[in-house]
Parts: structure tokens; C-alpha cells; sequence
């Protein structure tokens, strides 16, 4: 067995040609991206095309070559990228009526058998054991994605929104909506893929052995990347300052960046600067954009002037974010602290952060940005109970970031938060905008959420978390709140599983259990980590054993510990409760 190492780069097309059949091997995590992967790797491919860029690079993937098959590889990095490739191959061949395009992506999918060129008839990815069938039955076969849809809820019918069924539900609904907003005008499907068969680009990296393989996923996935944005960036920078003098001062000050706030902190900050500057979704990358959208077009000058600015904004990043502090009243410093700390841990996406860092470059003030992260948290949170898709989220945030661009006061911008239109986009670019002033609206879109008989699964679980420590904040004398340090969990009052001779199979009906078990009311936050026995105990042990050992900082918690019983009057009373409550801080505008 070899273990020379073979890179090269090659088009999808090529990628799904005879020349290569992928397996995922059993150790690699289940089909995982979510909608906001699928619809950037759409937007990002449809973006290059629209820029005319005669190649899109979609990065690498590290493959292990099989000992016994020639052209059999082993997917060890990668698998989430070139699935996703896969299903939306998949959707476009059922989406077209051109027959020549719906043959060839059936070709790139599914290879036929050739007895003559001694190729076997086989699926081009073996996917993951437990998707296998799925795959044979929906993405490979023609019409099957358009049938998976029929099926999803009647026979297909995912556990919950973590079930791999169910993100292929969110890759072929993104693909099917994105094909139908883009790609309707004649011949543009066709031109679309095209594009994604001849000029979008990965590098494969192979190697003959296990132990190459996974040394070489670890290598392109940890700080030992040999040049990172950030990385290329500061020796563009520090290499155009002639003087030496003040080039190894400059050299020290990027350091000290690094040192102060870490080395992936800084890509972050590099990457939202970029959106401080150009205002849009990325189409290139950051490198990239850096080079031809800000420098080459001089909207900020390479050296000292781009190095100055780079420690401007990640001290801002540093003191308004990592460590968030202001000069305001203990009461209100504690109450920023503590916003800005739950949605950096619970909310799954960071495009607020550039809006509140341009917030605080523009005005250099501390006394209105409490009122600004309030504006800002009701929006992010509502669009994302809204189901906002990346590239509409990212739209919607980079809208306040011209706001904040176009008003001399602080009081104006955030006066203007919720209600800002930011001008027309392209047709190409135009994405959902919520009217804040529609209050029934709004409240009709929380109100989906908020009481939805499954609120504990929706997002992952982390929108629950996120809303039941929103809620317990409001109960807390901010002037003495110590925040929530340490692990927290979510526990069910009434047990997801209880036992068949328990009080609360008598207590509740099965019709009962299933419409209020995952509910907001029947969920309490608690510290550490589970214990999965006790969890199914009755209501009373619960609360002498479980709930009063752990649950200390959670004021919502200490509500239930103080009843008496659990029934389905208490369960709907703390329900209907903590949607009041989380309406207040949603609706209150």
C-alpha cells in the first residue's frame, strides 16, 4: 500500500465522473449542515456566476484511497460538502425539462453499468449506512426529489429536526426555492449548471493510508493551517511599510492583537470588517475580497492605515463583545454584559456583531449602546424565529449597518432599528424583510414559536436555552445579577419517557404528554449536566433530590420547585406565563 500523498484540482464534474466513487466511511458523523449551509453554498456558487468568475474555488477535501478498487475513495473530509453537491445535482435533474440535462446529472449521480468499460452499475457517493436507501430511493432516482417531498410527512416522518431525514428535507426544500426564485428566466438553468459541472473547482488531497488521511484532516482543520486570512493579510500589510522603524512597531502591534484577543478571534474580526465595509454577503474569499473590493478600490489603504484600524475595531471587539463592559450604571452595565454574553452563547450565528461594533465605531459612546443591543437583540431573535435564512439574515443586519452609516446621532439609529428599509437591492439580491410595525405580524411569528407543542426541539434545542434564560434575567435585580457561569441544561418537568407505573402516566393522558411534554411550560433550566435517572422521577422526588441541588441561579425554576403538584392546569399556567414574558421583551418596541 502507498502512502504518497497525490493534491490535485479538479472541476465537480470531473468530481463525479467514472473516474471517482466515494464511500462515507461509519466513523464520520451523520448529514449535519443545516438550511443556512445549503443556501450559502447556493448563493455562493450562483454569486460567482452572476460575477462572471471564470472559476469558483469550494476548497478541499482529504480522501483515502481504497486498497482493492481503483477508483474508490474514502471520504475523510469533506462528506457534508460533497452531499451537498449530490442533493442539489439531484434537485436541479428533477427541476429542468431538458432531457440532455437531466441525463447527465443522472450520470454524475448514479453510474449505469458499462460491461464494455468495466464500470459496475453503483450509487457515484455511498452515503452514511442509515441514509443509504433514502439516498437510492430520492436523490438517485429520477423524480425522487420531488417525491421525498410528498412522502416527508406522511411516511418519512423525522424524529426531530437533528434526524439526518430532516436536513435533507431543509437541502431539497433550499434548492428547490433557490431554483425557483434564481433560475426562472429561460436558459438560466441550464447556464447555472453549467457552471457548477465546468468551472467551479475543489482540491482533492489522497493518500493510501488511514493514519496520512486523518493527519492531514487534522492539519487542514486546526491552527496548523500553514497561512490564514489573517496571516496573508499581515504580511501584505507590515510588507508594504518601508521604513523599518516603524515597520517592526507595526509588527509588535499586530502581535499584541494576537495576543490580546487570540488568533481565531482575530479571522472573526477580519471577516466582520469586511462586512463593515462592504455592506454585503460575501462572494469571494475574505482574502479575496479583501484584495479586490477594499484595497484595489482603496477603501482602506494596505499598511499603517488598514493596521490602525484593525486595532481600533478589535479593541471595540475586545470590550464590547469578548469581555463586554460599559461606563454606564451597574444596573445597565450588568444588563449589557449579560445580553451580549447569551447571545454570543446560544445563538448560532454571529452576523450581529459587525452592526454593533459599526454602532460603537461611529458614535464612540457608551450612553445609548444598551438601548442599541436591545433594538438589536429583538430583531436578530425574531428573524430567527422567523426562519431567516443566512443570506436573509445577513441582508437584514447589513441594512442597520447603513443606517448607522447615514445618521449623525446615536438616538436616531436606534429609533430607527426595527423600521429601516436600507434602499433597493438588485433583483438578483432581494431577500424577506420583516415590517416591525405590523405588530400582529410579528406577534403571529412568535407566537408560532413560542407555543409550538415541539418549542424544545426547534433549532437544535437552542433556541429553548436561549429563551428560558432570556426569560430568568427579567426576574433578577439586575444591579446584583451574577450571570450564568458554568454549564446549564434543559430539563422536562413531565419526563419525555416515564415510566408505564409512574404518577405522571396517571397524572397525564397520552394525548396530553404528547401535545405538552417538549412545550415551553414543561421546561426548566438547571446547572450542570443531566443525570438521566433521575430525570423520569415523580414530581415530588424530583424536586427534593434533582431540582433543589441544581437548579440554584434559575428563578423561573424556583417557581416550579415551589408547587405543590404538576398537573396539566399548573403546566399550562407556567406555559401561557413565560409566552407573556418573552412577548414583553419581543413585542415591547
Amino acid at each position: 500500500m502507498t502512502t504518497d500523498i497525490e493534491a490535485k484540482e479538479v472541476t465537480i464534474g470531473k468530481l463525479f465522473s467514472p473516474d471517482f466513487m466515494f464511500e462515507i466511511p461509519i466513523y464520520q458523523r451523520p448529514l449535519s449542515w443545516e438550511s443556512d449551509n445549503f443556501d450559502q453554498l447556493f448563493e455562493d456558487i450562483f454569486d460567482a456566476m452572476n460575477g462572471n468568475q471564470s472559476q469558483y474555488f469550494l476548497g478541499s477535501i482529504v480522501l483515502q484511497k481504497d486498497e482493492k478498487e481503483k477508483n474508490k475513495n474514502y471520504l475523510v473530509d469533506g462528506q457534508q460538502r460533497i452531499c451537498a453537491l449530490a442533493i442539489l445535482m439531484g434537485v436541479i435533474r428533477d427541476f429542468t425539462n431538458n432531457e440532455k440535462l437531466r441525463r447527465s446529472l443522472s450520470s454524475c449521480l448514479y453510474q449505469e453499468e458499462d460491461e464494455f468499460k468495466g464500470f459496475p452499475s453503483d450509487m457515484r457517493i455511498v452515503p452514511w449506512e442509515d441514509l443509504r436507501d433514502v439516498f437510492k430511493e430520492y436523490v438517485y432516482r429520477t423524480g425522487g426529489t420531488d417525491q421525498f417531498m410528498k412522502d416527508f410527512e406522511q411516511k418519512i416522518r423525522p424524529k426531530d429536526t437533528q434526524d439526518p431525514r430532516y436536513h435533507l428535507y431543509e437541502a431539497i426544500s433550499i434548492f428547490r426555492e433557490k431554483l425557483e426564485e434564481r433560475l426562472q428566466e429561460a436558459g438560466q438553468l441550464e447556464k447555472f449548471a453549467t457552471y457548477l459541472l465546468k468551472q467551479v473547482y475543489l482540491v482533492y488531497i489522497r493518500t493510501g493510508t488511514i493514519t496520512s488521511a486523518f493527519r492531514l484532516f487534522n492539519v487542514l482543520n486546526t491552527r496548523g493551517l500553514p497561512l490564514n486570512t489573517s496571516d496573508l493579510l499581515k504580511s501584505e500589510n507590515i510588507g508594504v511599510i518601508k521604513n523599518e522603524s516603524i515597520r517592526s512597531n507595526y509588527a509588535r502591534i499586530w502581535r499584541d492583537i494576537e495576543n490580546n484577543i487570540g488568533r481565531k478571534a482575530l479571522e472573526d474580526v477580519i471577516a466582520f470588517i469586511r462586512t463593515i465595509q462592504l455592506k454585503e454577503k460575501a462572494r469571494l474569499g475574505i482574502y479575496e475580497e479583501y484584495r479586490k473590493m477594499i484595497f484595489e478600490k482603496e477603501v482602506l489603504k494596505k499598511g499603517r492605515e488598514f493596521i490602525d484600524y484593525l486595532k481600533e475595531i478589535c479593541d471595540i471587539y475586545a470590550n464590547k463583545i469578548l469581555e463586554p463592559e460599559t461606563l454606564q450604571s451597574h444596573r445597565e452595565q450588568n444588563e449589557y454584559r449579560n445580553i451580549v454574553v447569551l447571545l454570543r452563547k446560544y445563538v448560532p450565528f454571529s452576523d450581529w456583531e459587525p452592526p454593533l461594533i459599526a454602532f460603537y465605531h461611529r458614535f464612540k459612546k457608551d450612553e445609548h449602546l444598551l438601548d442599541f443591543v436591545k433594538k438589536l437583540e429583538k430583531k436578530i431573535i425574531t428573524e430567527w424565529m422567523a426562519g431567516f435564512s443566512f443570506t436573509e439574515r445577513v441582508t437584514s443586519l447589513n441594512r442597520i449597518i447603513k443606517l448607522i452609516e447615514t445618521e449623525n446621532e446615536p438616538e436616531a439609529v436606534v429609533d430607527k432599528l426595527l423600521s429601516y428599509k436600507g434602499g433597493e437591492y438588485p433583483r438578483q439580491r432581494r431577500t424577506r424583510m420583516l415590517d416591525f410595525s405590523d405588530k400582529e405580524r410579528i406577534e403571529s411569528i412568535v407566537m408560532d414559536r413560542l407555543d409550538n407543542n415541539q418549542f424544545y426541539s426547534l433549532h437544535g434545542g437552542r433556541l429553548a436555552r436561549y429563551v428560558l434564560l432570556r426569560i430568568d434575567m427579567k426576574y433578577w435585580d439586575l444591579e446584583n445579577f451574577p450571570g450564568y457561569p458554568g454549564a446549564v441544561t434543559i430539563e422536562h418537568v413531565l419526563p419525555q419517557t416515564p415510566a408505564e407505573n409512574s404518577e405522571w402516566v396517571s397524572t397525564f393522558t397520552e394525548k396530553e404528554r404528547m401535545e405538552w411534554t417538549n412545550r415551553l411550560g414543561n421546561l426548566v433550566l438547571l446547572s450542570g449536566r443531566k443525570n438521566s435517572k433521575a430525570q423520569n422521577y415523580d414530581f415530588d422526588k424530583k424536586k427534593a433530590v434533582y431540582f433543589k441541588e441544581r437548579s440554584t441561579p434559575f428563578r423561573i425554576t424556583h417557581w416550579v420547585e415551589q408547587q405543590n403538584k404538576w398537573t396539566p392546569v399548573e403546566l399550562k399556567e407556567r406555559n401561557q406565563k413565560l409566552i407573556n414574558d418573552i412577548k414583553q421583551l419581543l413585542l415591547d418596541y
